[in-house]
């Protein structure tokens, strides 16, 4: 068979990608028996491990998708750099990128026919999830790296943030401030789970190792920016006695919104209330620009990062899955303040 595949290969048997290469460059804890069935169909197809030479992607002339959300116009700063890191890493390297906008709401088929009417063999996938979309791209050898989304980090090769060490770096820099209570406020996001639950536990964590109290109405979930819901929320909580004197947003793009909402309660940021979040989802170079204190994410340092491994992945594939997570940095600006002793 001209030209075979360590997928085809793979698919022949009955077996994963990672499992056929494995066995093929005589590593990993395979059983004797199908290593010798691996080989044996290999011999027969006629496919040869190529060393440390480079495997490019098979498909038509090197493609290589990037799925990317099109359904979050307000994360389009935030996304940018990573979209341009994976073209720009993909070109240098001979293989073209293909942008293949995706819809939270898509159909697992919707996309993967598009992967396989442009003869893919390589996809990234940019915040956007679905199991069983990825389960059948790896099942057809199609090599996958997801990108800033850590609900698939035990099972697919992933690039993400560690959103857990944000939080608590975040809220250790309020406590450092002199801030004893702090609110927690939050949108719901049922594509990212892990998201949510990483920053809530890094948080609490902080907290918890000063000895600060946290009350259940301190915690603010709402529905994708509901504004009415986020001002209501706020004023039962600042309107109490020993209110909050700060607040960690679930993102920057929030913060506006809770700024927004403070303001309706007669309330500064940060002469009242101090705010801090993770970012930057918002661009501080826009004139008029509330200036908010972000434990940024470097994206343009993700995009590198999943490019490279996924160039790793095309040299060789590995047994276990690799994770990759970049470390948010505290960017101060002028949406906190501090607390006088006793105040």
């Amino acid at each position: 068979m001209a030209g075979a595949r360590l997928q085809d290969v793979a698919q022949r048997v009955g077996v994963s990608l990672a499992t056929a290469s494995l066995a093929l460059s005589g590593k990993g804890r395979i059983s004797v028996e199908v290593r010798e069935k691996i080989q044996a169909v290999a011999d027969q197809l006629g496919y040869r491990v190529r060393g440390g030479q480079k495997a490019r992607p098979s498909g038509a002339q090197g493609l290589v998708g990037i799925f990317h959300l099109d359904d979050r116009s307000h994360e389009w700063n935030f996304m940018r750099p990573i979209l341009l890191e994976l073209e720009r890493a993909m070109l240098r390297e001979g293989y073209a990128p293909v942008m293949i906008p995706v819809s939270v709401l898509a159909s697992t088929q919707e996309p993967l026919r598009i992967v396989e009417g442009h003869g893919l063999s390589a996809v990234f996938s940019v915040q956007f999830g679905d199991e069983k979309l990825f389960e059948d791209l790896e099942r057809r050898g199609i090599l996958l790296v997801t990108v800033n989304n850590s609900n698939f980090q035990d099972r697919h090769y992933s690039v993400c943030v560690d959103d857990f060490q944000g939080a608590y770096e975040g809220t250790q820099y309020l406590v450092s401030l002199g801030h004893r209570s702090i609110a927690f406020v939050e949108y719901e996001r049922p594509d990212m789970p892990a998201l949510m639950a990483d920053r809530f536990v890094g948080f609490r964590k902080a907290l918890d190792e000063n000895q600060l109290v946290f009350s259940p109405d301190q915690r603010i979930t709402i529905a994708f920016m509901d504004s009415a819901r986020l001002v209501k929320r706020l004023g039962s909580l600042f309107t109490k006695p020993g209110r909050p004197t700060a607040v960690f947003a679930h993102d920057d793009y929030l913060g506006l919104y809770v700024i927004s909402a403070l303001r309706e309660l007669g309330l500064r940021v940060p002469q009242d209330v101090s705010l801090i979040a993770p970012g930057d989802v918002l661009d501080y170079s826009l004139p008029g620009q509330p200036q908010i204190t972000t434990m940024r994410i470097n994206t343009s340092l993700l995009g590198r990062i999943a490019a490279n491994l996924m160039l790793e992945r095309f040299r060789h594939d590995h047994e276990e899955v690799h994770v990759l997570k970049v470390k948010e940095q505290l960017v101060k600006r002028e949406s906190c303040s501090g607390i006088a002793e006793g105040e």
